[in-house]
């Protein structure tokens, strides 16, 4: 009879505590999503409007609205490859989960290993939330030049190419595949605040090139020509441009393109502020999740040429924390290539 008894009460014991942990959890969920119910969040982009990262934010921004009940504004901070953003995001936005930013690919993590002037941030604080998509750079040439490939490139006395700044994903992508093909005669001018201005620099022929993402790149085919895809294989979006790697490379530059690559897999990833509840970072991380999952969400997404690819934000963050350990010859080398050879 006791050995019964002892049972029941085990049992009830066990079923309390189960439901006592499902409760937290929903109300945990209902309180997150009072505290965003109306509240304007603030959703920065590093670069001007019209390039990939302010289309890739405008669309997040609609489906965030829906999912969380809040009114998301978008905000141009454009400027040093991204920089001037991530300052703000670390040292000036409410550290509640009311900002976020989509991440400039790869170069918010080697601008700081690089100790690039003006940085004034850690990576390794940030919340990393999701990765939106990954996807390479493209050599592009206006279709009004004679350029129809490397080998074009190649015979120019002076090449420029344009970017924001040096650790910004563009030049970045652009000397590296540079260093690894051969091309010797390559400046990069910097300055420019997004694809926009670096479209109109290609049109009227201060500049030879520049090298957007695959997304961005399908958005300007009326205008301009892709030549290169700045990856190790071709793309499916452009089956007919070349990859790096189809050309004879020189085996030193082999070798930092081979380093730099792995850094277009942190992708366009979202974060948010330092310091914010890790219960919300993780609220965050599962709203995030069912935006891109919506149909609406997808339908817009490709009628804009958008493909995701996503990866949660607990693996980013660790391909952050991994990337940030760079041995110190290497980063020697790097520094060279991005702040000397082509400049």
């Amino acid at each position: 009879m006791r050995d019964k008894l002892f049972m029941k009460i085990m049992c009830i014991s066990f079923l309390a505590v189960v439901f006592a942990g499902s409760n937290s959890n929903l109300f945990g969920a209902e309180s997150h999503s009072a505290f965003y119910k109306g509240k304007v969040i603030h959703f920065v982009v590093g670069f001007s409007p019209g390039g990939g990262y302010d289309t890739w934010t405008r669309l997040l921004a609609s489906a965030m609205e829906k999912q969380l009940d809040a009114t998301v504004v978008v905000k141009n901070m454009p400027g040093a490859g991204g920089l001037i953003g991530l300052n703000y995001m670390s040292n000036r936005a409410k550290r509640d989960g009311t900002a976020m930013m989509i991440s400039p690919l790869g170069g918010a993590q080697l601008s700081q290993l690089l100790d690039s002037p003006g940085v004034k941030y850690d990576c390794r604080k940030f919340n990393w939330l999701i990765r939106l998509t990954w996807e390479p750079q493209v050599v592009m040439v206006s279709k009004k030049s004679s350029f129809k490939s490397i080998e074009d490139l190649k015979k120019e006395d002076k090449l420029i190419a344009t970017g924001p700044e040096p650790t910004s994903r563009a030049p970045l992508a652009t000397v590296f595949a540079a260093e690894a093909i051969g091309l010797d005669n390559l400046k990069v001018v910097f300055g420019y605040p997004g694809s926009a201005e670096q479209i109109v620099a290609i049109m009227r022929g201060q500049a030879h090139f520049y090298s957007p993402s695959v997304g961005t790149s399908l958005r300007h085919m009326d205008e301009l020509r892709p030549i290169l895809v700045i990856a190790n294989e071709r793309v499916s979006a452009l089956p007919n441009v070349p990859a790096v790697t189809e050309y004879q490379l020189r085996p030193e530059g082999k070798k930092l393109f081979d380093r730099i690559m792995p850094l277009w897999e942190v992708g366009r990833s979202v974060i948010t502020t330092p310091d914010v509840p890790p219960d919300r970072v993780k609220f965050l991380r599962e709203i995030l999740v069912k935006c891109i999952d919506d149909k609406e969400f997808l339908k817009k997404a490709q009628r804009l040429k958008l493909s995701p690819k996503v990866l949660t934000g607990d693996k980013v963050e660790n391909m952050v924390m991994d990337m940030m350990t760079m041995p110190a010859d290497e980063l020697k080398k790097i520094k060279h290539v991005v702040y000397e050879k082509y400049q």
